[in-house]
């Protein structure tokens, strides 16, 4: 795994999840990111770390930071609606984030089978696995017409198929191969099962709320 190019994915979110914030806020965060991505790589470099170990790690920050930087999204959002508005405003951002979590998971899913290989050495046949996670997720996007309660059922559904492609790797006795780690396998099959997680909790998020029955 190149860091390089994992670090240009954080980078990467940070601009999605700053999207139609003011802009000083927006630069001012993607600065502190940029900052602080720079001092990371040449720290980790420095004490001579493997590629694979730092660009673990820096998905491991991306991953554990992404209920921070929804939160930090959500408190900087520009305009302020009535109550009802507001509400609907927030549904339809936790509708777009989701959408965005569970495209961006896919790509780098789809990214990593053929770039680097996820299960064994580049090219193994172990990989085609995963076109059955997201054959998981895109059935159940259909059958749930792309309904907010649907959707995030689907992405848990797809979390679970991802979890099982790494219990059947492990089975199988992959993580002996001299290209995968149990710790590369369980960390990025783990990495993937958390963001579609994280969009099926934003969808429910964006699910309509019914109003209390008055009696």
């Amino acid at each position: 795994m190149n860091p390089d190019r994992v670090a240009a994915l954080v980078a990467r979110w940070v601009r999605f999840y700053t999207r139609d914030l003011p802009a000083p806020i927006a630069e001012r965060r993607i600065g502190e990111l940029d900052a602080d991505l720079h001092d990371h790589l040449a720290h980790e470099h420095a004490g001579r770390k493997s590629s694979t170990r730092i660009a673990l790690g820096l998905l491991s920050r991306m991953v554990r930071g992404l209920p921070a930087d929804l939160s930090w999204r959500g408190q900087h959002l520009q305009d302020r609606f009535p109550t009802l508005e507001e509400a609907m405003k927030k549904q339809k951002n936790a509708y777009r984030s989701a959408v965005g979590v569970a495209l961006a998971a896919a790509l780098i899913l789809l990214w990593g089978m053929g770039a680097v290989g996820l299960i064994g050495t580049e090219g193994d046949n172990a990989d085609l696995m995963y076109f059955g996670v997201l054959a998981v997720g895109a059935a159940g996007a259909f059958v749930a017409r792309f309904q907010a309660a649907g959707m995030a059922r689907a992405l848990i559904a797809t979390a679970v198929a991802q979890a099982l492609v790494t219990v059947i790797a492990l089975l199988a006795g992959k993580h002996q191969s001299p290209a995968t780690s149990i710790v590369e396998l369980v960390g990025l099959n783990g990495f993937f099962v958390v963001l579609f997680l994280g969009s099926a909790w934003l969808f429910h998020r964006a699910e309509p709320r019914k109003p209390p029955v008055l009696r």
